[in-house]
């Protein structure tokens, strides 16, 4: 597979220069390409985009009410547009504005507004929140009902507190209600890629004020009985406090109280390889007068370098119990190399988690 930083190269950068020169001729494509292929090759994907975006800086106007308007140009404008740029391509364009633009905040800002239509700004806006939050926001607010999914996307991705790749918003992060009323108008958007964003933006603040989310979540839900989209975005929203165990977090999954009794936990396979699956079997069963939903996940304690052992919880399944009826479940958790984490050889632990309440580990062996 070939490196993801590859998605910045030197035929992106001469793509940027075709698009840049169509709206403004004096632009030195020949200087701006100059060693270009060789200055990227040592560099990571974020710093690619950085690069390229300081090099456009050099190539522009002084101005940068003109910049910006010249790069808005240079953005793929619609379907029958062959030479503007869009997807990865228009990433150095983004990072331009939130490095350069925000003198012109307002000209900025609606940039970033037609640069998301083909490439998110949810990175580049960060840097205007930072900047000026109340300004910025009021944008968020006009944007909110855009007719464009991508603008409304951008609303809930671009004000989440601790996105991936991004800077935090640290008043976002200390404070759920800033954007709640965004995400409010949101959550049941026609676009189920909004939706997610929305999802994603409120499991941000669960890890941070757990009890304040599953508040505002359950009065979604009753505001909102039977809507599918809306239950979808609760469920996703709080996998991170299902995976936690904060008990609450179930009701908004339609499990309730109740007696489930674990007969028996089983490691089935006592030495496993990387990259082999690990198999448990589980038998429990509903010790109550009603019918119980049940979800039901996995913690492997996994060895670390210092002898000492990291939880991590994997998805299991969900499923619904009769009363008094017992069911014998087995699981395959596969046990792969992935490259943010490193296995060691030894001794490592597993154990069913029960509607968020673990019972005792059990050993088995990980060869690496």
């Amino acid at each position: 597979m070939e490196p993801f930083k590859n998605m910045i190269s030197k035929k992106v950068a001469a793509n940027l220069a075709d698009a840049i020169s169509r709206n403004y001729k004096a632009f030195d494509k020949k200087s701006f390409l100059r060693g270009v292929g060789r200055d990227l090759l040592p560099l990571e994907l974020k710093d690619r985009v950085i690069f390229l975006a300081k090099k456009l800086h050099d190539h522009l106007p002084e101005d940068q009410g003109v910049s910006l308007k010249i790069l808005q140009g240079a953005i793929r404008q619609n379907d029958d547009d062959s030479v503007g740029v869009s997807g990865f391509a228009a990433w150095p364009l983004t990072e331009y504005v939130c490095r350069f633009g925000l003198d012109e905040f307002d000209l900025s800002m609606k940039v970033l507004k037609e640069m998301t239509k083909v490439f998110t700004a949810e990175f580049a806006v960060r840097a205007f929140f930072l900047h000026d939050e109340k300004r910025t926001l009021k944008f968020f607010k006009q944007w909110v009902n855009d007719k464009n999914e991508h603008v409304r996307r951008l609303v809930s991705e671009g004000s989440r507190p601790l996105l991936p790749w991004g800077q935090k918003l640290p008043s976002f992060v200390k404070d759920p209600l800033i954007t709640w009323d965004l995400l409010d108008q949101l959550k049941d958007d026609s676009s189920e890629y909004v939706r997610k964003s929305v999802a994603n933006h409120v499991n941000d603040h669960s890890k941070n004020h757990p009890d304040l989310v599953v508040k505002k979540l359950l009065e979604w839900k009753k505001a909102h009985p039977g809507n599918t989209d809306v239950d979808w975005v609760i469920r996703h929203a709080t996998r991170t406090l299902i995976k936690k165990g904060h008990q609450k977090a179930f009701i908004l999954h339609g499990v309730e109280g109740g007696l489930v009794e674990v007969i028996s936990q089983k490691i089935l396979t006592k030495k496993v390889d990387l990259g082999k699956v690990l198999q448990v079997e589980v038998e429990f069963q509903n010790r109550g007068k009603k019918k119980l939903k049940i979800i039901l996940d996995h913690e492997v304690h996994l060895l670390k370098s210092n002898n000492t052992h990291n939880i991590k919880c994997f998805k299991g399944k969900r499923m619904e119990l009769m009363p008094s009826e017992i069911k014998k479940v087995a699981f395959n958790i596969p046990l792969k190399p992935v490259t943010t984490r490193t296995y060691y050889s030894g001794k490592h632990y597993w154990n069913i988690k029960v509607n968020g309440k673990s019972e005792d580990k059990l050993a088995f062996t990980l060869n690496t």
